[in-house]
């Protein structure tokens, strides 16, 4: 089994970025305090790929953050529902583009027939369509209710 690194000292106030797989280290709460992004791994290997730094976000590795690392769009669907998903994803550490971009991992449409499943499918996207029934179920199941 690997050894954790012991932490100790870590000059929050000079920090931009503090790199963990875990938030089990003793200056997790005043990083949070101070507004200082604890990022996993991943972050920096997106980050130099990208040539600038990545929304962090995304590489949050609190596991009560349980949708960091998908980005949601919303198809066609009636205003509460959209503004439930929507809360319910940046509270949990996910991201909401409105737009249909190459970055979302998920789109949530009742039908295939709007204009962002289209594109999706024609422009053959890396993004899984579900049901508003499973975002919801994701959601209960892992928080207890979707408020």
């Amino acid at each position: 089994m690997a050894r954790v690194p012991s932490w100790t000292n870590i000059p929050i106030e000079e920090t931009t970025h503090i790199i963990s797989t875990t938030i089990d280290f003793p200056e997790y709460e005043a990083a949070n305090d101070a507004l200082k992004s604890v990022v996993k791994p991943d972050w920096v290997e997106a980050s130099i790929s990208k040539a600038r730094l990545s929304n962090p976000r995304q590489y949050n590795p609190d596991p009560r953050m349980y949708f960091s690392g998908l980005a949601v769009s919303c198809a066609d669907l009636p205003s509460g529902d959209s503004d439930a998903i929507i809360g319910g994803t940046l509270s949990m550490g996910g991201l909401y583009s409105s737009a249909m971009t190459k970055t979302v991992t998920h789109l949530v449409a009742l039908t295939m027939d709007s204009d962002k499943c289209q594109v999706a499918v024609s422009k053959n996207l890396k993004c899984k369509i579900v049901l508003p029934h499973w975002y919801g179920n994701k959601f209960s199941r892992n928080h207890g209710c979707i408020c």
